[in-house]
């Protein structure tokens, strides 16, 4: 038997996740089996099986190829090398926008069957943080971070927590092109750099550390 081409394999992996979503949009449910659901796809379990192991990694790899998407998208472009720290943070959220905007429908059923524990989104969370961090690597070299012992290390979990927080306020948001949205990652964003840059409490410390070894550490 001849080797699948890599495009066969993906043009396949792309069809089940098509099938798939189509199902669950349509019936509000995830199928009952995979044997129905490849059936009705007109496709075999071997051939599901060979891509997911079960529906709920079928979920998790959607998100993960959203970031992916998103991520690479961003990256890949000419002007972002030149960005800021906050134009890459601002620059995340608003193409993954764009990008959960495609099959928005989805994506909020997705959400809401995932909760509470949101376990849907592993992969996805992995990827986000994992370009977060060299975001912030990028921000404290440039001095655009503040380093703080124990938080800098931290702050990768901050952009995390602002995604959450995103991906709810637009899964709720009713306004005309998700503009609200928008205004949301811009004011979320501006907040959170401004609390992981320089401030007057970072000053005041910088002042007391000064005043300590310079005057009462003479005496």
């Amino acid at each position: 038997m001849a080797t699948k081409t890599r495009k066969e394999t993906i043009d396949l992996s792309r069809k089940i996740i098509d099938a798939y979503m189509d199902y669950v949009l349509t019936e509000n449910k995830q199928p009952v089996s995979v044997y129905a659901f490849a059936k009705r796809a007109g496709l075999s379990e071997k051939e599901f099986y060979a891509h997911f192991a079960s529906f709920n990694d079928l979920d998790c790899a959607i998100w993960d190829r959203a970031a992916e998407q998103a991520i690479s998208t961003l990256a890949g472009s000419k002007e972002y090398e030149a960005y800021s720290t906050r134009e890459r943070v601002l620059g995340l959220f608003y193409t993954l926008q764009e990008v959960l905007n495609n099959h928005r429908s989805f994506y909020i059923y997705s959400l809401k069957a995932g909760r509470p524990l949101f376990r849907n989104l592993k992969s996805f969370r992995r990827r986000i943080e994992d370009f977060s961090k060299m975001v912030i690597q990028h921000g404290l070299a440039e001095k655009e971070l503040e380093e703080r012992k124990f938080i800098s290390d931290r702050y990768h979990d901050a952009i995390w927590a602002n995604t959450l927080f995103i991906l709810n306020f637009w899964s709720n948001d009713d306004s005309p092109a998700f503009e609200k949205t928008d205004a949301a990652i811009e004011k979320s964003v501006n907040l959170m750099l401004e609390l992981m840059g320089k401030s007057p409490l970072d000053s005041m410390v910088d002042l007391g550390k000064f005043l300590f070894q310079n005057t009462f550490n003479k005496k």
